[in-house]
């Protein structure tokens, strides 16, 4: 059994000192390739800490490689990627610098084409700015953005979201991570983060950075698992109920209403809701945003134009509650705004004209059709004979559930080698398990309705082995005599 003294953790925290102390054994040999690691039960009550102490180190230790988790088994050593005298060298040499490879077919692009961006009435726009703004385009940037476009955001919100906010209490910054770190900031280093088993590891690793413990939350079928986000230690949790991304859940009127019984439970508590995507929606009703439904004062608002618009125009925004606004100002407001005053202006112009409107309308037309082509199109390949497909309500991907005898690295591989770049539903889990291994999630945004065929058709080169077992299974089937 593994002991450490936790007591000789000074001002770490109990999570990371056991993190640096396994990881440490690792590089040593003292804890060599493929050993299993204890329980993370039975390592909690021998260490005296919490199960969420042990769980939270261990994951850290997954997400960098140290240790893999094979499904019903457990936690195990990985092969040791060097000892300290090779990575030592390694630091000391330079590292060339290589540009992003670009794909000739790219799933994990998970943007509007730029094709679809009113690029003419965009242009036009920023000729206005600059020949209406001039002198104030040389002012200093006020830290939570420009009045006109927080008034623009407002007004948009209250009449296509329902959500009745000041200009005041909305802060503008170049991007959600940008965001995010203000956010954890304003929380503080004692605040513990829950996050949901799927989606993206930004929040992780910002909050990593940032010394600020996290923990993960399973999700079901309704979406994030209050129950179990209940005997964590969290006292802010991140979710998406519109669409959690990947996995496509809307989370239920039932689990949110749960939710919102969590957050009041407890003083300072706080939700942050990511309403990324909420724009596309294909079918099935729109719920209110949770915003909506609190009078507390304990939902912080998150969205973003980044994928509506194109990605370089990085502009995203919260809606903070009077307190944590408050809060922000006399503690943050010391940032400078991120984003320029070029920028904002133009999107206000682009929004109070209702460009913005119309551009997401056109967005959804197209995005339904070409989301019933690629449908489409994959039910009458050969795929279809290994493949389940199962559609989005909300945002521009589907994931299709492959059975496959290639696991989803092998998978990747035989995508990279045929110059497609594919990303799996493991990619965004810390855990593997059977419900997220050989699950393609296939962004449709980026791909011309022109290529769709021939995209399917590669899929069907790498999974042409198992197209062939099933052809055989079933011709074995046909021809089987009657007993």
């Amino acid at each position: 059994m593994i002991t450490y003294d936790m007591q000789e953790r000074g001002k770490s925290s109990k999570y990371e000192y056991l993190y640096q102390c396994i990881r440490e054994d690792i590089r040593a040999g003292r804890l060599v390739a493929s050993e299993r690691l204890p329980s993370k039960r039975v390592l909690a009550h021998h260490l005296s800490v919490s199960i969420s102490t042990v769980e939270q180190a261990y994951n850290l230790l997954v997400s960098e490689g140290y240790l893999s988790v094979r499904p019903g088994s457990g936690f195990f050593v990985c092969t040791r990627r060097s000892n300290d005298i090779h990575e030592s060298q390694r630091r000391s040499e330079p590292v060339p610098t290589q540009l992003p490879k670009r794909y000739a077919i790219n799933f994990k692009e998970n943007h509007c084409a730029m094709r679809l961006f009113p690029a003419e009435i965009w242009s036009r726009l920023m000729r206005r700015t600059l020949t209406e703004r001039t002198p104030e385009l040389y002012q200093t940037v006020p830290y939570n953005g420009l009045l006109s476009l927080r008034r623009a955001i407002a007004s948009y919100l209250y009449e296509f979201r329902g959500i009745s906010t000041s200009p005041d209490n909305i802060v503008i910054g170049a991007g959600t991570e940008y965001l995010y770190s203000k956010l954890l900031q304003l929380f503080g280093p004692k605040s513990v983060i829950a996050i949901g088993k799927y989606g993206s590891r930004k929040l992780v690793d910002l909050s990593r950075s940032m010394s600020i413990a996290w923990c993960y939350v399973p999700i079901d079928d309704e979406g994030l698992r209050i129950d179990r986000l209940s005997q964590s230690p969290a006292n802010i949790v991140h979710v998406s109920p519109a669409n959690h991304f990947p996995t496509g859940i809307v989370m239920s009127e039932s689990r949110r209403k749960q939710l919102l019984e969590w957050l009041h439970g407890i003083a300072r508590r706080y939700v942050i809701e990511d309403d990324y995507d909420s724009e596309l929606r294909y079918s099935g009703r729109a719920l209110p945003p949770l915003v909506t439904q609190d009078d507390t004062g304990g939902v912080v608002y998150l969205n973003t134009f980044s994928k509506t618009l194109i990605p370089s125009i990085r502009i995203s925004y919260m809606v903070l509650p009077t307190a944590l606004m408050d809060l922000y100002r006399a503690q943050l407001s010391f940032y400078s705004c991120s984003v320029s005053s070029f920028e904002q202006y133009t999107l206000a112009l682009f929004i109070e004209g209702g460009y913005f409107e119309r551009h997401i309308n056109r967005l959804h037309r197209y995005f339904i059709k070409q989301r019933s082509h690629v449908m489409s199109v994959l039910a009458n390949s050969e795929l279809s004979k290994i493949a389940d497909i199962a559609p989005v309500s909300v945002g521009t991907h589907l994931l299709v559930r492959l059975h496959t005898r290639l696991s989803d690295k092998e998978i990747q591989e035989e995508a990279h080698v045929r110059d497609v770049n594919l990303s799996m539903l493991s990619d965004y889990s810390l855990e593997p398990d059977a419900f997220n291994t050989h699950c393609v999630v296939m962004n449709f945004a980026s791909i011309e309705p022109s290529q769709v065929e021939s995209v399917v058709h590669v899929l069907e080169e790498i999974f042409s082995k198992d197209i062939k077992t099933k052809e055989a299974a079933d011709e074995r089937k046909t021809h089987q005599l009657p007993m």
